[in-house]
């Protein structure tokens, strides 16, 4: 005999409703439907399951009889199906990815939602980690893959340009002329410029620094800690101090007296991706959605 989940759920909620209207609402379905799904399963056991008269619906002996054996079948398919979940969970690869703080808000839940939308099998582990922290994290084998602005000099790991971002200059806005679109770093010579120490990463502390130079600025540096959020923040809320951080964290935190500017002239940093020279199979599927993504990204900062 064959016979259906959908049929015996339809089966048993009758049986337990005694009411096809009600049995079908319980099953969200419509009431022809169940009706119908009941007549298939009669039809493949060769009796009726209820008698049905102006009083109402009844169970007759062959449905009294397979009511518990349809009870039992579908809590075993409830089982299996949880059973068939939890393994494919175990069963999906995992890649540790290292991400910095200016990825970890905006660009990195996009990298996840397009993986999940991809139905790689695969699952992001996300390590954040400090500013200039992404490549030693992949050559420790910390972390599979890295993303971040301007990462470093590849060691034990690869490395890929995905793009670029725009540099914005994030600071208290009685420091800028009401109204100014950019901002001219030489209005700022008596402003310390707000920056973590170079040891953190003297590819990006350089970088930052050559482009106030090359600007007119020789910068005051006031030594914060790794991240421009934290606790040195409190300088560029009391207009004492401003940052160069990328568009996508300077926009996140230009909030009540600091806003976010871009300089004059506009500034870019590279977005980057590192993973080992061994990587597991995964990070490869991984790295086309990350390139089909930022391919199609706008520049941050940017209209």
């Amino acid at each position: 005999m064959d016979a259906t989940l959908s049929q015996l759920r339809a089966f048993h909620a009758v049986a337990e409703e005694l009411n096809f209207g009600r049995a079908a609402a319980r099953l969200g379905i419509a009431q022809p439907t169940i009706s119908k799904e009941v007549r298939r399963l009669e039809q493949a056991v060769g009796a009726p399951l209820f008698a049905r008269s102006a009083g109402g619906t009844t169970l007759t002996r062959a449905g009294e009889v397979l009511r518990p054996h349809a009870a039992a079948v579908l809590e075993q398919a409830e089982r299996f199906g949880a059973a068939a979940r939890a393994a494919a969970r175990e069963a999906r690869r995992v890649v540790r990815v290292a991400a910095s703080p200016s990825i970890v808000n905006r660009l990195l839940p996009e990298i996840l939602r397009a993986v999940d939308d991809h139905d790689l099998g695969v699952s992001m582990e996300v390590l954040e980690v400090e500013t200039g922290e992404v490549l030693a994290a992949v050559e420790t084998g910390r972390a599979d893959l890295g993303i971040g602005h301007l990462i470093g000099e590849p060691g034990r790991a690869v490395t890929r340009d995905l793009g670029r971002d725009e540099i914005r200059v994030l600071l208290h806005r009685a420091l800028v002329p009401g109204g100014v679109p950019h901002v001219d770093l030489r209005r700022l010579a008596n402003v310390p410029l707000l920056l973590w120490p170079r040891e953190r990463s003297p590819i990006y502390y350089d970088f930052l620094l050559d482009a106030c130079r090359s600007r007119g600025l020789e910068p005051l540096v006031l030594m914060g800690t790794s991240r421009i959020s934290g606790s040195w923040s409190y300088f560029l809320q009391d207009a004492r101090a401003f940052a160069l951080v990328p568009a996508d964290f300077a926009q996140q935190e230009a909030r009540g007296v600091l806003v976010s500017l871009p300089l004059d002239p506009a500034l870019h940093i590279p977005l980057q991706a590192a993973w080992s020279r061994n990587p597991p199979d995964d990070v490869a599927l991984i790295l086309t959605v990350l390139g089909d993504l930022t391919r199609d990204r706008p520049v941050a900062g940017t209209d």
